[in-house]
């Protein structure tokens, strides 16, 4: 069977897909511990879909190691948080309605942020 790459994580304004599979593997085992299919609210993106959204020039979505997971409800997020620390990401970010994940190894490790 062909690896099918996860349209969730294609640029929305180019539709390119570089997201590490690693980092899409991780997002499966965490949806298993989380008990549900999650919304990915941004995956890859390219450079021009990342400075209309404001995206530091450095972004981990540039290079398709990060991802942000949309949570709209606390439980949820407690699920995906808890789950990715137990998976190995060392670098989390937490929004009102999403959760930043990132295996970029370039950047600082053990850190969670808010938005």
């Amino acid at each position: 069977m062909e690896y099918e790459p996860d349209k969730r994580f294609e640029c929305p304004c180019c539709g390119q897909n570089w997201i590490d599979i690693r980092l899409e593997r991780l997002v499966w085992h965490i949806e298993e511990r989380a008990g549900e299919k999650l919304v990915i609210t941004s995956g890859y993106r390219c450079e021009k879909h990342n400075r209309k959204v404001g995206g530091s020039e450095t972004s981990s979505h540039l290079r398709g190691l990060a991802v942000d997971i949309g949570v709209d409800r606390s439980r949820l997020r407690y699920r995906v948080i808890g789950a990715a620390i137990r998976l190995g990401f060392h670098r989390i970010g937490v929004g009102k309605d999403f959760v930043h994940l990132d295996i970029d190894r370039q950047k600082d490790a053990r850190v969670i942020w808010i938005y």
